[in-house]
């Protein structure tokens, strides 16, 4: 019983992700903006991109969009990331603030 509710306490402490979702999917305030990311979009504030590729490198994601447009995402937590624009070099630390 004692082994049962171990592990019981250890999965609910784990990160929850609906099944295949990415670790980047929700609401995250990334410094300049509010930054929104669904398992097909991403939306800086002006409309939702439909993600075109998303390729895993270890913990880090990279998203292509139209026109070759890329993104980074990386040390991904269930509380933060870091974003990098590939076109402008730009990097933000996000804090997520909803799912």
């Amino acid at each position: 019983m004692l082994r049962l509710l171990a592990s019981i306490l250890l999965l609910s402490a784990l990160p929850v992700h609906a099944a295949g979702e990415p670790p980047y999917v929700g609401t995250w305030d990334c410094e300049v903006s509010t930054f929104t990311f669904t398992a097909d979009t991403y939306d800086s504030g002006e409309g939702p991109m439909p993600i075109l590729k998303s390729e895993q490198d270890g913990g880090a994601y990279i998203l292509t969009f139209a026109d070759d447009y890329r993104i980074g995402l990386a040390n991904i937590t269930d509380s933060g990331m870091d974003w990098a624009s590939e076109a402008s070099g730009d990097t933000f630390h996000c804090k997520k603030i909803g799912n």
